[in-house]
C-alpha cells in the first residue's frame, strides 16, 4: 500500500528529472529559510543594479514589506509587473548609492536566463491563532524563490476532496500568507486522481480541473500530470502565459486545458501565416480564451497588433465589460469610441497592442478612404502594410461573409481567426449568395481545435440540460402552424403559461434549495412579450387570479421581479404602441430599485438589466437588487453570461439549431452544486421540439447521443430511483443489524456502500424534477408510491455509509491504490447533504455573502431592505433550531457594526468556524463534567450515527472503558456500578448529541 511520503518522493523525482528541471531543496524547511533562498537569488540576479553591495536588513524588511500582499489576488497583480518582467524600485539605505531596479521575475526568459526552480516539501506553517496547530505543506515549487505552485497529496484509498479542503483549511488559519502569498495554482491528487484549481481566499470544489491533452484525453495519474503541466518551462507559462486576473470579480483565472490547447494551435497557425477557427462549446470561457490569444499573438515578432472585433450591437452587453475586467492590469487598449479617426492612428502607431473595436469602424475608415481616394494622406497609405490579426469572437455574429471579404480585401497583410461554440457546417449552410462563404470553414480555414459541449459535460466545464416539453397531449397536427399560432397568442394559453411558470420556479429557479436563480423568457414577439409583462405586472398588483404559489412566498415574498428589454426603432410602424409599453415597464423599473431611467435612455436601461440579471458587479449581488425573470425577444439569448441564471423559458417556434444552442447555453454555466442542470422549458410544438432539439445536440457534440448532453425524463428517473430505493430498503428493516454493517466481511461492506451510493444519486437526480414536488397532479403510474425517508433516517444512513468507506478503506478494500474493479462504486463519491425545504444556514450565510463586498473598499453601506430580510430569516431559523440562529446572528450583529471588516471574506466559513468553535467548546464542558477523554469523546460524535444502536457506537467503547470509570469515580465517589455507569453514560452521550450537537450540524 502506498503511503503519502512514497508518493511525495516519487513525484518529487519525476519533478527533478532531466535538464533544466526542478532543483530540490532539501534545506529550506522554515519561512525564514524561504526569504533567505528568495534574497539570495534576487542578489544574484541582480549585481550590476545592486552595485556588488549586499542588501542590508532595513531593505531586505523594505522589500519583504512592500511585495507581501494581503491576498493571492492583490500578489497576483503585483506579478503581472510591465513588459513580462516583475520589478521593485529599491532606494538604497546607503544615500551614496543609485537607486536600484530589481527585477524579481523575467517572464522573458522562461527556462533560462535568471530564472530559477526549485522544488520544497513538508515546510513548516506556523499556526497564526491560539487555537490553531502547527502544519507542514507537502509539495510547493518556486520560482526566483517565490511559491507559486503548492501540490496536497493524498493516499490512493483518500479523497482528493480531503487534500482539497486541506488547503482550504490552510487557507482560513491564514498559513498561505507571508511569501505564500504569490501562491497562483494548487494541485491535489491521491495519485490516481488529480486536479488543479486557481488560488483563492474561497476555494469551490466545482472549479477543480483535470488536465486533458490535445485530443481531450482525460491525465489523471499524478505523475503523467507532473510532466505534462508542472516541468520546465510548461510550468512557468501555466503562470506567466495562460493566468488571467479579472479585476471585476477580483480572482485569478488559471485557464483550463482547452483554452490553452486552443491557443496553442492558433500560434502555429500564426507562425505558417494559416488562418482558421475554434470551436468550442458556447458556455467555455471563448471570450476568455479569445482575450488571452488575441494578447498573447503579440509576442509573435510578425504581428503589429491584433484587434479584436465585435459587432457594435454587442456592446451594449457583457464583451467589452469582460475585456476590461482582464485587461485592467495588463498592456490591452479598449477602444470603446465612436471616432473612426482613432481608430486609424492606434492602427498605425508603433505600439504593439490589442485593439477591441467594431467592424462598423473600420467600414467608416474604408468609406473615408473612398472619399479621399485621389488625395489620401500618408495615415491611410500606411493602414493597407500593418500586419494584423483579426480575433472574432461569435464570430457569424460580429462579421458576415461579405464584410469579411471587404475587410480582407483592404488589410492585405492579415490573419483570421473566429471562434465560435455552434459552427456553419455543410447540413445547416447559410443560403447560397454568389460566391460568399456558406460555412465556418469556408469562412475562416482549418478548424484548429475542438471542444464539443459533450467534452465540456464530461469535464464539469459547463452543465447538460433538463429539458421540459410543455403542450396539449396527443398532438397529431403539429404541422398545421397556422392554427397553433392563433393558439398560442391567446390569453388563455398565455395565462397558463405564467401560472406554469410560477409553479416551475420553485425548482427550476433553485427556490427549494435556499436559492434565487435568474431565468430568462423568450417569446415570439415585441407584442407578446408585452402581453406578458402585463400578466406577471397584475399578479404583482394583486390584480389577477393567478397567485403565487405558496411554497414560493415562503422563501421569497416579492417573487418574481421582472423586467422586460427590447430595442426600439423611430421607423417601426409599432414603436409609438412599443414606447407606450416601455414607459410603463420603466416606471415600475424604477420603482422596484430605486433608479430614474427615462425613454431617451433605454441603451443605459437594457444595460442595466443586462448587469442586474449577470449579478456579476458587488452592487447587483445583493438580495434586493436582483431580478429573477426578464422578458425578451432575441436579446440575450447570445453571448450573455451569467452563472446564477439557471432557466429558459420558450415560448415561441422552434429556432434554427445554431440559434437553439446558443440560446439554450445561457443556462448551464457552473455555479454551485444545488444548480445541477440548465433548465429549459417550451411551451409550444412539444413534438416539433423535441425532434429539433435532438438534431441540435447531435450536431453540436459531434454526433453524441442526446441522452449524453440531457437529463433523463422523468419516468426514467423515477424509474432509476424506485430501483435504488428497493437496493436501501433492505437496510432499513432492522436498524440494529444497519449498525452491524460496519462489522460485516468486506464485501457486505462493499455491498452497502455500493446501495447507498445508487440511492444518494438517484435521490440527488430526482429532487431535480417539478414533478417530484407534485405527484398528486400525475396519474397514478408516474407517481412514486413509496413513502419519502424522513431525515432522522437519512442521517442514519450517510453516518453508517460514512463509517463503512473508512472501515473499508483502513482495511485495504480498494487494493491500496485507489484502483477498484467493480465500475459501479465511486470512491471519489462526495454525500450530498442533508438540507431541509423549509430554511437552512446555507441560505442566510448566502444573504449575508452577497451583502458584504468583494474586496477591500473603503465605504460600504448596506442596504436597508437586505437588512431586514436578514433579520427576518434568522428570526425564522430561531423558531426551528435557536443555538443555531444564536451563532449566526451574534456573526450579523458583527457585520452589521462593521462592514468592511469582513470585505472579501467567506461568511459561510466564518459560520462554520463558529460552529466548530461552539462545538469544541461544549465537548469539552461534556468532557470535564464526566471526566472522559476530549479526544475520545470528539471521536464518538464525529462518527455518531442518530437513532443507532447505543452499544455500537464507533468509538464509545474506547472511550467509557474501565479507566474512565475510575475517574469519574474519583471525582464522584458516589457513583453508581460499572456497568450502571456504562449505561448512563451511552445516554448521557445520546442527549448530548441529539440536544446540543446535532442542532449545529443540521436543521430540523
Amino acid at each position: 500500500m502506498d503511503l503519502e511520503r512514497d508518493i511525495e518522493e516519487k513525484l518529487i523525482n519525476r519533478l527533478t528529472q532531466g535538464v533544466s528541471q526542478w532543483t530540490r531543496r532539501d534545506d529550506i524547511k522554515t519561512v525564514s529559510q524561504l526569504w533567505d533562498n528568495f534574497f539570495k537569488i534576487l542578489s544574484k540576479n541582480n549585481k550590476a543594479q545592486l552595485h556588488d553591495q549586499p542588501l542590508t536588513e532595513n531593505e531586505k524588511n523594505t522589500i519583504r514589506t512592500q511585495i507581501t500582499k494581503p491576498n493571492f489576488y492583490q500578489a497576483a497583480k503585483f506579478m503581472v509587473g510591465a513588459n513580462r518582467q516583475v520589478k521593485f524600485h529599491l532606494k538604497r539605505e546607503d544615500s551614496t548609492l543609485p537607486d536600484a531596479d530589481l527585477t524579481i521575475l523575467d517572464n522573458t526568459n522562461i527556462a533560462g536566463g535568471t530564472s530559477v526552480y526549485e522544488v520544497i516539501h513538508q515546510i513548516q506553517l506556523a499556526r497564526k491563532f491560539e487555537l490553531d496547530q502547527d502544519r507542514r505543506s507537502d509539495v510547493t515549487l518556486l520560482i526566483n524563490g517565490l511559491p507559486m505552485i503548492h501540490i496536497e497529496l493524498k493516499k490512493p484509498s483518500e479523497s482528493i476532496i480531503k487534500a482539497f479542503n486541506q488547503i482550504q483549511k490552510y487557507i482560513n488559519e491564514a498559513k498561505f500568507t507571508d511569501i505564500f502569498c504569490f501562491i497562483k495554482m494548487f494541485v491535489v491528487s491521491n495519485k490516481t486522481i488529480t486536479r488543479y484549481i486557481s488560488a483563492g481566499q474561497s476555494l469551490r470544489e466545482k472549479f477543480l480541473t483535470a488536465w486533458v491533452d490535445d485530443k481531450n484525453q482525460r491525465v489523471d495519474n499524478y505523475l503523467d500530470f507532473a510532466r505534462e503541466v508542472l516541468s520546465i518551462p510548461q510550468a512557468h507559462h501555466m503562470l506567466a502565459d495562460y493566468t488571467v486576473l479579472d479585476n471585476q470579480a477580483k480572482n485569478i483565472i488559471l485557464l483550463r486545458p482547452y483554452q490553452i490547447h486552443a491557443i496553442k494551435a492558433i500560434f502555429k497557425a500564426s507562425r505558417e501565416q494559416k488562418s482558421g477557427y475554434i470551436w468550442h462549446t458556447t458556455g467555455s470561457g471563448k471570450t476568455l480564451t479569445s482575450y488571452k490569444v488575441a494578447r498573447n499573438l503579440l509576442q509573435i515578432p510578425s504581428i503589429q497588433k491584433t484587434v479584436f472585433l465585435i459587432d457594435r450591437q454587442d456592446l451594449d452587453v457583457q464583451t467589452v465589460s469582460a475585456f476590461e475586467a482582464y485587461a485592467y492590469n495588463d498592456t490591452i487598449n479598449v477602444d470603446d469610441t465612436d471616432n473612426s479617426y482613432d481608430l486609424a492612428n492606434q492602427l498605425i502607431d508603433n505600439e504593439k497592442k490589442v485593439i477591441v473595436t467594431t467592424r462598423q469602424k473600420l467600414q467608416a475608415i474604408f468609406r473615408r478612404i473612398d472619399e479621399q481616394k485621389d488625395n489620401l494622406s500618408k495615415k491611410y497609405l500606411k493602414l493597407k502594410d500593418v500586419k494584423l490579426a483579426f480575433v472574432v469572437d461569435e464570430c457569424h455574429r460580429a462579421v458576415t461573409p461579405s464584410q469579411k471579404k471587404e475587410l480582407e480585401g483592404f488589410f492585405k497583410n492579415s490573419l483570421w481567426y473566429g471562434f465560435t461554440g455552434t459552427p456553419i457546417m455543410d447540413k445547416n449552410a447559410r443560403a447560397e449568395n454568389g460566391n460568399d462563404a456558406r460555412t465556418t470553414k469556408g469562412l475562416y480555414g482549418d478548424l484548429l481545435h475542438t471542444y464539443t459541449i459533450k467534452n465540456a459535460i464530461a469535464d464539469n466545464a459547463v452543465l447538460g440540460f433538463q429539458i421540459t416539453n410543455i403542450g396539449q397531449e396527443n398532438v397529431e397536427d403539429e404541422e398545421n402552424t397556422e392554427k397553433w399560432d392563433k393558439l398560442y397568442l391567446k390569453d388563455v394559453h398565455m395565462k397558463a403559461v405564467v401560472k406554469k411558470i410560477l409553479n416551475l420556479a420553485y425548482v427550476k429557479q433553485g427556490l427549494k434549495d435556499g436559492n434565487r436563480y435568474a431565468a430568462i423568457f423568450t417569446t415570439s414577439s415585441i407584442k407578446q412579450a408585452q402581453k406578458y409583462y402585463h400578466i406577471f405586472r397584475d399578479i404583482a398588483n394583486g390584480e389577477s387570479e393567478i397567485k403565487v404559489p405558496k411554497v414560493i412566498k415562503e422563501k421569497a415574498v416579492d417573487f418574481p421581479r421582472v423586467a422586460i428589454t427590447y430595442s426600439i426603432s423611430q421607423n417601426e410602424k409599432d414603436s409609438e404602441d412599443n414606447q407606450k409599453d416601455m414607459k410603463v415597464s420603466l416606471k415600475d423599473y424604477n420603482a422596484m430599485f430605486g433608479t430614474n431611467f427615462e425613454m431617451g435612455q433605454i441603451d443605459a436601461y437594457n444595460r442595466n438589466v443586462n448587469d442586474r440579471l449577470a449579478r456579476k458587479s458587488k452592487q447587483y449581488q445583493a438580495p434586493s437588487q436582483q431580478l429573477d425573470i426578464v422578458i425578451v425577444v432575441d436579446r440575450l439569448l447570445t453571448g450573455f453570461d451569467s452563472p446564477t441564471l439557471s432557466t429558459l423559458y420558450i415560448d415561441r417556434r422552434p429556432m434554427n439549431p445554431q440559434n437553439m444552442i446558443q440560446a439554450f447555453s445561457r443556462t448551464n454555466r457552473i455555479y454551485d452544486n444545488t444548480k445541477q442542470w440548465g433548465q429549459i422549458v417550451t411551451f409550444q410544438y412539444p413534438e416539433t421540439y423535441k425532434k429539433k432539439i435532438d438534431e441540435a445536440i447531435q450536431l453540436y457534440s459531434n454526433g453524441a447521443a442526446t441522452s449524453d448532453i440531457t437529463a433523463p425524463v422523468w419516468t426514467e428517473s423515477r424509474k432509476k430511483y424506485i430501483a435504488a430505493r428497493n437496493g436501501i430498503n433492505q437496510y432499513l428493516l432492522d436498524k440494529k443489524a444497519l449498525d452491524r454493517i460496519v462489522d460485516a466481511p468486506m464485501e457486505e461492506m462493499k455491498a452497502f456502500a455500493r446501495d447507498f451510493q445508487k440511492f444518494d444519486k438517484a435521490f440527488v437526480a430526482i429532487q431535480t424534477y417539478d414533478e417530484y414536488y407534485n405527484q398528486d397532479e400525475l396519474p397514478e403510474k408516474e407517481r412514486i408510491s413509496i413513502p419519502a425517508l424522513t431525515d432522522e433516517e437519512l442521517e442514519h444512513l450517510q453516518g453508517v455509509y460514512s463509517n463503512v468507506i473508512e472501515k473499508i478503506r483502513e482495511n485495504g478494500g480498494d487494493g491500496g491504490n485507489g484502483d477498484n474493479s467493480d465500475p459501479e462504486f465511486d470512491w471519489e463519491y462526495e454525500l450530498t447533504p442533508i438540507y431541509n425545504n423549509k430554511i437552512d444556514e446555507r441560505y442566510i450565510t448566502n444573504l449575508i455573502q452577497n451583502v458584504v463586498s468583494d474586496t477591500n473598499e473603503s465605504e460600504l453601506f448596506l442596504n436597508e431592505k437586505d437588512v431586514e430580510e436578514i433579520d427576518e430569516t434568522i428570526d425564522n431559523l430561531e423558531k426551528i433550531n435557536k443555538p443555531k440562529a444564536d451563532i449566526i446572528r451574534s456573526l450579523w450583529d458583527k457585520v452589521k457594526q462593521n462592514p468592511q471588516e469582513y470585505a472579501g471574506t467567506s461568511i459561510s466559513q466564518l459560520v462554520e468556524d463558529l460552529i466548530n468553535k461552539e462545538n469544541h467548546r461544549l465537548m469539552q464542558e461534556f468532557a470535564d463534567k464526566y471526566k472522559v477523554d476530549y479526544n475520545d469523546l470528539r471521536y464518538v460524535i464525529n462518527n455518531y450515527v442518530s437513532d443507532g444502536d447505543s452499544t455500537r457506537q464507533k468509538g464509545m467503547a474506547e472511550m467509557i472503558d474501565r479507566e474512565a470509570y475510575e475517574k469519574f469515580r474519583d471525582a464522584y465517589p458516589n457513583a453508581e456500578s460499572l456497568l450502571k455507569w456504562k449505561h448512563r453514560m451511552r445516554q448521557e452521550v445520546d442527549t448530548f448529541y441529539t440536544d446540543k450537537i446535532r442542532p449545529l450540524m443540521y436543521t430540523e
